[in-house]
């Protein structure tokens, strides 16, 4: 996936991050404008599908590759750095019940095979789905975009892991539809951008809307009515 779209996801995966830090998500959450929460699941979940499709298309080399190959290294590597991200949250808040479901190495992920590496990864998404909401734990890695990247993997390899080692992806095909998808992400940010005004009644909701604006200008997503880059700062008198 060329730089330009890698930017667009990240960006995208950045809002949908800011909005649900423990910091932000109580300005929007049960509140009005309603669809602000509906249409933010929908664009985790989109965001989730749309990174691990990605991901496979990255992990296919030449013209094809085996689906359930790819397919179980985008769901590895998706699995290692949120059970990494959750082991270092749970020892900083004291919780080793969890921390031992999760410290895993990925040498460990890797030599799962099948039924036991769904298991696993399910395993380590569902502990990650509670710890999310949990203090600082966005801080650490524990992010809802993380979580919804982790469940679409482990539904892109679950579709596949059954199948012939002869079924083959293409990584044009699947490219283009990332290109697409992608596209359609964008569209989805820009009608939250316009919700998103609408939270300006409190000073939390304020500051809510600065974040929203800063995750949206880390890259330039090429498009839209993306907020613009802070003006420099003019320089002192001498």
């Amino acid at each position: 996936m060329n730089s330009r779209l890698q930017n667009q996801l990240t960006m995208v995966g950045a809002c949908v991050t800011v909005a649900n830090s423990s910091d932000h998500k109580p300005v929007w959450f049960g509140n009005d404008p309603a669809d602000f929460e509906t249409d933010l699941a929908q664009l985790a979940t989109d965001y989730g599908t749309i990174t691990a499709k990605a991901a496979q298309a990255d992990a296919a080399t030449g013209g094809g590759t085996d689906a359930k190959s790819a397919a179980e290294t985008a769901l590895e590597d998706a699995a290692y750095v949120l059970a990494r991200a959750l082991a270092v949250h749970f020892k900083k808040t004291g919780d080793l019940d969890r921390r031992g479901k999760v410290d895993v190495s990925k040498s460990e992920i890797v030599k799962l095979r099948t039924q036991e590496l769904v298991n696993k990864t399910t395993a380590i998404r569902d502990i990650a789905t509670v710890a999310v909401s949990e203090p600082n734990a966005d801080k650490r890695g524990v992010t809802a975009a993380r979580v919804a990247a982790l469940t679409a993997a482990i539904t892109a390899f679950s579709s596949v892991m059954n199948l012939p080692r002869g079924e083959i992806v293409n990584r044009g095909a699947l490219l283009r539809e990332v290109e697409t998808d992608i596209a359609a992400l964008l569209d989805a940010v820009n009608d939250l951008d316009d919700l998103a005004l609408q939270f300006d009644g409190t000073d939390d909701g304020k500051l809510f809307i600065e974040a929203w604006k800063r995750a949206r200008i880390i890259v330039d997503s090429g498009g839209g009515h993306s907020a613009p880059a802070a003006a420099p700062a003019p320089a002192p008198n001498p």
